[in-house]
C-alpha cells in the first residue's frame, strides 16, 4: 500500500485526518488501488497536499467503485460452484463410459482408477473391501486367474443399461455367465440382476452393491439384502445335472438372458427369418414344416432349422386361425448367408417364409403336456408373476398366446415346454 506514497509520507504522517482513523485509512487505500486495478484504470498516486479534503473524496469515490465491484462477489462465487458442479458431470459420464469398457471387456483390464483404494464390494454370496481384492474377485470370474482358469469356462458379462438418480449413485443391470469346467456335466450358470454403485465428490465408486434377480427380487420391481444360503441353493440348483429330453435340433434360437427368477425368465429375441403355416391340427403343422425343411423348397436341400417351433394361439373366441413358425435365419450372426429358399409350388399355398421383429419376451418353462387348457393356464400365471414384479405385458386381447416346444416328438424324458408373453414396458 505504502509503494504509492513517497517513502517519507506516510498517510498516517501526512494528512491531519488519518491520524483520526489510522487503521481505517491504509484499508480505504488498499480498497482504491485494488478498485483502479480491477477495472483496468490508473491508480491515482497519493502526495502530501496538507489538507484531507481533497484525498478523502478521492478515496470515497474509489471506495464506493470498490463496493460495484464486491456486489459481484456473490455471482463469482456461484460461478465456482458451476464449474465444480460441471467438472464432477464431467468425472461421471467419464466413469460410466469406463463402466461400459470394463463390462464389454469383461474387466480385461480394470479400471482401478474409477475406484477408491477403499472400495467395498458386497453380493448375495461374497462380501470383502480394498481394490486389490476387488480386483482378484473379477479375474477370478473372468478366468483370467489360476483359480479362474481351472474352474471357468465361457465367461460372459453383459451390461444392458446405466441410470442415474442422484448425483451420488448409478445403477446397472446386467447378466452374468460362467460355465463350471470342474463338474463332468459342465452346467452354465447365469446370473441376472443390478448393481447399486456408490460414489465419492470427485466421481470415484466407494461401493458397490449387488442384487440377483433370482434371490433378492421384490413385489414391485424393488430389491432387498437376503441371507447367504439363499444365494447359495441357487447357484447349486444351476449347477445340479439335468435329465432333459432331446432337442429336436442342435440348434436354438439365440437370446440375450435379461433376468432369471425362480418363476420366470425375460429375453430378448433377435430378428429372424422363420417359416410358418397356419393349421387347426398340430400334426398337420408339423408335417408342412417338415416337408419344408426335408427338402420341399426351390433348392432341394434338406433344411436345419431352429429350435423352438413357435404356435401362436389365438385369444379364446377369436376367429383367427392358429400358426406355427420354424425360425430358418438369424441375421445378425449368420452375416453373407442366403435367404432360406422359398416352398416348392406344391407348398407355396400352405407354407410361407416371413420375417419376424426383434422382441422382448417373458417366458415361463413347463414340463406338463402342452393342451390348450393347461398352456393358456400357464400363460395367465405368467402374467401374474409380470403383473407383480412390475413389467408390462401387452394387453392380452391384443397379443396371441405363444407355446415354445424344444423337444422331438417321440422324447420320454422331462420335456421341454414354455409360455412367452411379449413386454410392452420393461427396464431393458
Amino acid at each position: 500500500r505504502t509503494a504509492l506514497l513517497p517513502s517519507n509520507r506516510h498517510p498516517a504522517r501526512c494528512c491531519p485526518a488519518s491520524r483520526k482513523m489510522p487503521a481505517l485509512l491504509p484499508l480505504l487505500c488498499s480498497a482504491a488501488t485494488v478498485c483502479a486495478y480491477s477495472i483496468g484504470s490508473k491508480p491515482h498516486r497519493l502526495t502530501h497536499i496538507g489538507h484531507s479534503a481533497l484525498i478523502l473524496p478521492c478515496i470515497r469515490a474509489k471506495f464506493q467503485r470498490t463496493n460495484t465491484i464486491l456486489a459481484c462477489a456473490p455471482a463469482t462465487a456461484v460461478s465456482t460452484s458451476q464449474v465444480a458442479d460441471s467438472s464432477f458431470a464431467e468425472r461421471k459420464e467419464a466413469l460410466i463410459a469406463g463402466l461400459k469398457k470394463e463390462y464389454d471387456a469383461f474387466f480385461q483390464p480394470m479400471e482401478i482408477q474409477l475406484y477408491s483404494k477403499d472400495v467395498t464390494f458386497k453380493d448375495p454370496l461374497i462380501s470383502f473391501q480394498g481394490v486389490e481384492k476387488y480386483k482378484q474377485n473379477v479375474d477370478m470370474l473372468a478366468g483370467v486367474s489360476a483359480i479362474g482358469r481351472a474352474c471357468f469356462s465361457d465367461c460372459a458379462l453383459i451390461m444392458h443399461n446405466v441410470t442415474s438418480d442422484s448425483k451420488l449413485h448409478l445403477r446397472t443391470r446386467w447378466t452374468l455367465q460362467f460355465r463350471f469346467k470342474l463338474l463332468p456335466w459342465r452346467p452354465l450358470a447365469q446370473f441376472t440382476g443390478v448393481s447399486e454403485y456408490t460414489l465419492d465428490e470427485n466421481a470415484l465408486v466407494t461401493s458397490q452393491v449387488d442384487f440377483w434377480d433370482s434371490v433378492n427380487l421384490q413385489q414391485g420391481g424393488s430389491y432387498e439384502l437376503k441371507p447367504a444360503p439363499a444365494a447359495f441353493f441357487d447357484l447349486l440348483k444351476q449347477l445340479t445335472p439335468q435329465d432333459s429330453a432331446q432337442a429336436a435340433s442342435g440348434k436354438e434360437l439365440p437370446y440375450v438372458l435379461l433376468r432369471r427368477t425362480d418363476d420366470y425368465e425375460v429375453r430378448r429375441y433377435p430378428q429372424n427369418v422363420a417359416v410358418n403355416t397356419e393349421y387347426e391340427r398340430r400334426i398337420d403343422a408339423f408335417g408342412a414344416l417338415g416337408a419344408y425343411t426335408n427338402g420341399a423348397n426351390e433348392l432341394g436341400e434338406e433344411l436345419v432349422p431352429f429350435v423352438p417351433s413357435l404356435m401362436s394361439i389365438p385369444r379364446e373366441g377369436s376367429e383367427k386361425s392358429k400358426l406355427m413358425r420354424w425360425p430358418m435365419l438369424v441375421p445378425s450372426i449368420q452375416r453373407g448367408e442366403a435367404a432360406p429358399p422359398q416352398p416348392t409350388e406344391r407348398l407355396q399355398d400352405y407354407v410361407s417364409l416371413e420375417l419376424v421383429p426383434s422382441k422382448v419376451v417373458a417366458v415361463l418353462s413347463f414340463s406338463d403336456p402342452t393342451t390348450e387348457t393347461i398352456t393358456r393356464g400357464y400363460g395367465r400365471m405368467l402374467r401374474s408373476y409380470l403383473a407383480r414384479d412390475g413389467l408390462g405385458a401387452l394387453p392380452a386381447e391384443d397379443e396371441e398366446l405363444q407355446l415354445a416346444q424344444y423337444d422331438a416328438l417321440n422324447s420320454f424324458k422331462t420335456r421341454r415346454s414354455e409360455v412367452w408373453v411379449e413386454l410392452a414396458e420393461h427396464p431393458w
